[in-house]
């Protein structure tokens, strides 16, 4: 007797399944987010969602600019059952979808059982947000290469979300803290740095951003 067997889908898994998310670099107008469910080796639901400067998630439903609307349901249907992020930009929001695009990415390289990228952090500006209290927040910016803080921009936002303009900030101690920790953090590629004497809290809440920046761009 001649049994012949086809074998089909035997190769070598690509991915552990569970769900993982992904976070972009960031720029001026935000970043992007994407949680990933993988099953059987494919993307099998996605979550896209876009954030502000300040850290604050859109609300598509309520958005000015439809075609965001429209580029997040677009590609959340062509993520689906697929095994990479190599889906086409939506016109009209360009930007938008290449942030999806980079977000989902970095989920699947998070759930590779094989790593690709074998530095700690991605590199790229990510942004950081401290948590927010009476008074306010504070924002960071950070860019990494081959594992290095290369540059680091502080910002800081009311509790009505409006930037704190630092040109004409009458509170000198505060001015030099972000001077001083924008430099410290990058000469000693760590967060470890100390408060600045008269301006503690919105040291607190730099350093509490940078944290939360680096978190943004770990690999694993």
């Amino acid at each position: 007797m001649l049994l012949i067997f086809v074998a089909t889908g035997c190769g070598p898994r690509i991915y552990n399944d569970g769900t993982y998310k992904g976070i972009s670099t960031a720029d001026q107008d935000g970043f992007a987010v994407a949680e990933i469910t993988i099953a059987s080796d494919k993307i099998a639901e996605v979550k896209l969602s876009e954030f502000t400067i300040c850290g604050l998630e859109k609300d598509l439903e309520a958005y000015e600019y439809q075609e965001s609307k429209a580029a997040n349901e677009k590609l959340s249907e062509q993520f689906v059952g697929r095994k990479d992020a190599d889906v086409d930009i939506y016109t009209g929001a360009t930007e938008s979808s290449k942030k999806y695009i980079m977000a989902v990415s970095f989920a699947l390289e998070k759930a590779r059982i094989t790593p690709e990228v074998e530095t700690k952090y991605f590199d790229g500006t990510f942004l950081g947000k401290s948590s927010v209290k009476e008074g306010g927040y504070g924002i960071a910016l950070i860019t990494i290469e081959n594992d290095r803080i290369t540059k680091v921009r502080l910002l800081e936002f009311d509790e009505n979300n409006e930037p704190r303009d630092f040109a004409t900030y009458p509170h000198t101690p505060v001015l030099q803290a972000k001077e001083h920790i924008e430099k410290t953090i990058v000469d000693k590629n760590s967060v470890e740095v100390e408060g600045f004497s008269g301006a503690t809290i919105s040291s607190q809440r730099w350093i509490e951003a940078v944290a939360d920046a680096l978190n943004a761009a770990r690999v694993r």
